[in-house]
């Protein structure tokens, strides 16, 4: 059995990923409470509805970083800008299905980003994840 966490976030504009992955989730008790989003600006009102306190922070949010309205780029960009008391409680994971090396360097790069998963996660891709967390 996998550590289980209060909350994760998924962003991501695929409805079906989305589902597939809270499968996946679900299966290995992953986490209580998943959360999905469809872009960019529902992650960024999410989190301030977080700080705001209508609930906790995710301990986890998987990035999709081709979506409408507003792409995982330009959401990191504002992500950046939270305060490090806010950040510090999050994990934040690329999870795309972009084939494209720029963009794992681009997001490694970043220092926000802990991890680049291509979709889907399995198993034992959450148990490295797990084993990423600072706290």
């Amino acid at each position: 059995m996998l550590k289980k966490f209060n909350r994760v976030l998924l962003v991501d504009d695929d409805d079906d990923a989305n589902h597939f992955q809270e499968k996946v989730f679900r299966k290995y008790n992953f986490a209580e409470n998943i959360d999905k989003v469809l872009n960019g600006v529902e992650a960024l009102d999410y989190l301030n509805k977080c700080i705001a306190g209508e609930h906790d922070l995710p301990e986890v949010i998987f990035l999709d970083l081709n979506m409408p309205r507003m792409d995982g780029w330009a959401f990191l960009e504002k992500y950046n800008q939270f305060s490090e008391s806010v950040k510090s409680k999050i994990m934040l994971i690329i999870l795309t299905s972009s084939v494209n090396p720029d963009d794992e360097q681009r997001a490694k790069s970043n220092p926000e980003v802990k991890g680049y998963k291509n979709k889907f996660l399995n198993k034992d891709q959450l148990s490295e994840i797990i084993k990423l967390m600072p706290f």
